[in-house]
């Protein structure tokens, strides 16, 4: 079990980071040092990376070492995963043993030779506009994180979330925002879609969002394509979904 995170060593961390990310170009520079100061901050993590999503899939991803990238981009394929939940639901998503979890049997099988025994996601929050993406630390060994981990991980993500919606950089400002802008109104189009199929089907958050997914691979598409044939037209019928 984790021990009681240092919020001075939090502070430390995150200041030198942000001394870095003013002197650097590209968003993906940005998520690589988040990656990194992540897996450095959270007691029991050997490993972290993040991840920012527009259209329901990965625009840049940062990972600490070749495990997190893997058990990442098993989440990608399979369209599901505690990742991609904590960024659905807006919510961070403990996995204390992926070996006995139910809620992913197809991700938690795949990871089975994969050095990943439990994991922490948060969202990248940014104010009332909502998640970004995600935040996650991997460990070999279970139950590696708890609810102090948990605290420290999810601030650590409100600060990276503001950072990413501010970085300056000599690249332009206006092309990450851009970045941003477009990966909002996605949100915003899937959430609306979301909402439609948990009224109409009676489902979960978790059950639209990975139904409109299903969908959007199935019709070799975005998800956010998906989300829009859906709102404009709700009470139709679609492809997939």
């Amino acid at each position: 079990m984790a021990s009681d995170p240092t919020f001075n060593e939090f502070e430390v961390v995150f200041g030198r980071v942000r001394g870095l990310l003013l002197t650097q170009e590209t968003v993906q520079h940005a998520v690589d040092l988040l990656a990194e100061a992540a897996r450095d901050v959270i007691p029991g993590a050997l490993g972290a990376g993040v991840t920012l999503i527009t259209e329901g899939s990965p625009t840049s991803t940062g990972a600490t070492d070749a495990a997190v990238a893997r058990a990442d981009a098993l989440q990608y394929e399979l369209g599901e995963g505690p990742c991609l939940t904590a960024w659905a639901g807006s919510a961070a998503v403990l996995v204390g043993d992926v070996r006995t979890d139910p809620r992913w049997p197809r991700w938690s099988e795949a990871v089975a030779e994969i050095p990943v025994r439990s994991s922490l996601s948060v969202p990248l929050l940014v104010g009332r506009r909502g998640s970004l993406g995600a935040m996650k630390v991997y460990s070999a060994q279970p139950e590696a994180f708890d609810a102090a981990t948990e605290a420290l991980l999810v601030r650590f993500a409100a600060s990276a979330a503001a950072l990413l919606g501010h970085v300056q950089t000599s690249e332009t400002p206006r092309r990450i925002q851009a970045e941003l802008a477009a990966a909002l109104r996605s949100r915003d189009l899937v959430g609306m879609a979301r909402g439609i199929l948990m009224s109409r089907y009676r489902l979960s958050e978790e059950e639209a969002f990975l139904r409109l997914m299903s969908a959007a691979r199935e019709g070799g598409t975005t998800m956010t394509a998906v989300a829009r044939g859906l709102v404009a037209r709700p009470s139709g019928e679609l492809d997939g979904v």
